[in-house]
């Protein structure tokens, strides 16, 4: 066995701690502005359809417009969603793998009359077993903003957004997510030249009794009396009938929250408004996808659909 000296070990234990010892201490770095997602701009403003005050963040593509502007995704929850979506479409647009596109996130404003989601996002109020069942509305949640909420959008953020940049009205798109998706499905079904896209990503579609089926044939209506085509992504996650990890440790009765999963049906909702649609948009040669994202929750499943979003809508050369 070797044998090594004690002024030797003690050599080699020290080395290290005055190696770290001797390693400058950096200074943090003085702050300076927040750090944004390149080519994007944001701006404020307190709308006057319905007196909320909203943030909106504009990706712009760098380069010269095409001829007939670029196509325009209007991200609703935009404060979750629109970093995810501009850098997707900044770099396969920068590729050349697909179009560019802007990209439009809509959230709440600063101040006392920032946006409220849930006002915003739901055309009609809750059945009453449905405010029975649902256990995490919140306090005092307000329903029915939607018509308000929708014509700001119309009204205003579209005219500032192509006052910015130059976008081709024929290739509008509406995203949304949770409540965001069930705006985007009821948009379609009820206001279908409003954009010539829609995606809905886990969609409420179990709210006021399914109120979204019920409007189905009077979209299909408008559509074969000449209202312009439109194409619909669906997707949801596989694990969304479940109770993820994550919410069993929400502060709520678990049994009750349970029951409300069940009740929603968020999987089975979103394959039976598939099953419902899918015959017209075929006989109309609309486009039209649905995805069940296996592996996915309620809370993951954006960030497992943005490459099969982005390949939906921005085909290269051809955005729908």
């Amino acid at each position: 066995m070797k044998r090594y000296t004690l002024g030797l070990v003690a050599l080699l234990i020290a080395a290290p701690l005055e190696c770290v010892l001797a390693s400058p201490v950096a200074e943090p770095p003085e702050p300076t502005d927040k750090a944004t997602i390149d080519h994007t701009r944001s701006f404020d403003f307190v709308s006057a359809e319905n007196g909320e005050s909203y943030r909106i963040k504009v990706y712009i593509p760098d380069g010269t417009p095409p001829a007939t502007g670029y196509p325009a995704i209007y991200v609703l929850d935009g404060g979750n969603l629109f970093g995810t979506f501009a850098g997707a479409i900044r770099n396969q647009g920068g590729a050349q793998e697909r179009a560019q596109a802007v990209v439009v996130g809509i959230e709440d404003g600063p101040g006392d009359n920032s946006a409220d989601r849930t006002l915003d996002f739901t055309p009609s109020d809750l059945s009453a077993y449905e405010k029975k069942v649902v256990v995490d509305l919140g306090p005092n949640p307000k329903f029915g903003g939607y018509e308000k909420f929708m014509q700001t959008i119309q009204d205003e953020i579209k005219p500032k957004v192509r006052a910015m940049v130059h976008v081709d009205a024929a290739h509008e798109t509406l995203l949304g997510w949770s409540l965001g998706g069930q705006v985007a499905v009821h948009t379609m079904l009820v206001h279908p030249g409003y954009f010539t896209s829609y995606v809905a990503l886990s969609p409420s579609l179990w709210r006021s009794d399914r109120a979204v089926f019920k409007e189905i044939p009077g979209f299909e209506k408008a559509i074969t009396d000449g209202a312009k085509p439109v194409s619909l992504f669906l997707g949801g996650g596989a694990l969304e009938e479940q109770v993820s990890s994550g919410m069993t440790r929400w502060p709520v009765d678990q049994s009750k929250l349970a029951a409300e999963i069940k009740y929603v049906r968020m999987v089975g909702n979103l394959r039976d408004f598939a099953a419902e649609v899918r015959p017209f948009f075929d006989k109309h040669h609309m486009a039209f996808e649905s995805k069940i994202f296996d592996g996915e929750t309620h809370n993951t499943v954006p960030w497992a659909a943005v490459n099969p979003i982005v390949t939906f809508l921005l085909p290269y050369g051809h955005p729908k």
